[in-house]
């Protein structure tokens, strides 16, 4: 069955041909830098990786785009992680690190695509913290739940802002699973994925925002009158209420008037004055999103799910990037 074309990505409405264009420049820039001679060992292995995040990006779109589409089957999920493992060994050895995979059988009925999909993002997401690996399965909290895939290690684990989770996370909103990263404890981290369908209320601490209530307060401070007016058109079209200020001096006035859930800034953060702003409001209000607008074009640096990490946007591309940025 052919994908249409006009099937959302879970980026709160951005069109998969969004993310697959930034793929395949990100790809395409990669091969051209790679040929210049001058380029040394280390700078030709960053830019391999650049390579292969622009393809990472293309596959995540195939994969958003599919979501729904495609057949599913009663996929035995231990055998599927087993096999993550061995497409993943070459990789593993190179940087003599190990993965574990246990747990118990487990029939669940999904795409089998996309269970390959998040596994790859899984273990890839896992790797970038320099550790060995564990891979579980276990079984759910009751059998018409699925199973669990739970992915761990010791220490920390990989940062709250890194790609290939942030990825994960999108590809399970849009198949309805449940994914979620505890706290650390007892010295490891863990990283959790439920297949099937959940019950009950989802806990959305620390996944990406799709929602907002009608009605809730965007504050904008844009010196430059055209993206402020641009900007606050945009979020009350969404049915968003957006007040526009000039600068950080009327912001301790407009905070009078109700917290925000955000905060559109065109001040940058590197400002003593704004990061003298930005600290306390992360501290009274954990889980503010702030979103830096820059120069820079084509730029969409989605920050943390849990507004840890700043989102940064270009003002120039408001239209397709505002919304997304506050909806992670």
């Amino acid at each position: 069955m052919p994908v249409p074309t006009a099937h959302p990505s879970p980026l709160a409405g951005v069109p998969p041909s969004v993310l697959g264009s930034l793929g395949e420049r990100l790809t395409a820039l990669a091969l051209e830098l790679q040929q210049e001679s001058a380029l040394s060992p280390a700078g030709r292995e960053r830019l391999g990786r650049l390579e292969q995040l622009g393809l990472e990006l293309q596959a995540l779109v195939h994969a958003l785009g599919a979501a729904g589409w495609q057949p599913k089957e009663q996929v035995p999920i231990l055998e599927a992680a087993q096999a993550a493992r061995r497409h993943w060994l070459p990789e593993l050895q190179r940087r003599g690190l190990g993965l574990q995979v246990e747990g118990e059988p487990a029939l669940v009925e999904l795409e089998p695509a996309q269970l390959q999909h998040a596994l790859d993002l899984m273990i890839a997401h896992g790797l970038a913290s320099g550790d060995s690996l564990r891979l579980r399965v276990l079984p759910a909290a009751s059998p018409q739940q699925g199973a669990v895939i739970e992915l761990s290690g010791p220490g920390s684990g990989p940062g709250l802002g890194e790609l290939h989770g942030q990825l994960l996370q999108w590809l399970a909103r849009a198949e309805d699973w449940r994914c979620e990263r505890p706290a650390p404890a007892h010295g490891s981290w863990a990283l959790r994925l439920q297949l099937g369908q959940p019950q009950g209320d989802i806990d959305v601490q620390g996944l990406p925002r799709f929602h907002w209530k009608e009605g809730a307060r965007v504050l904008i401070i844009e010196p430059d009158e055209r993206y402020r007016v641009q900007a606050s058109g945009l979020l009350r079209r969404a049915g968003l209420n957006a007040d526009g200020l000039v600068g950080l001096n009327e912001l301790d006035r407009a905070l009078q008037d109700g917290e925000p859930f955000a905060i559109v800034s065109g001040i940058p953060l590197d400002d003593p004055a704004a990061r003298a702003v930005y600290e306390p409001l992360r501290a009274r209000m954990p889980a503010l999103r702030w979103i830096e607008l820059v120069d820079s074009p084509h730029l969409f640096a989605a920050g943390s799910p849990d507004g840890q990490i700043p989102a940064r946007i270009s003002r120039a591309d408001l239209a397709h990037t505002l919304l997304p940025s506050l909806a992670l």
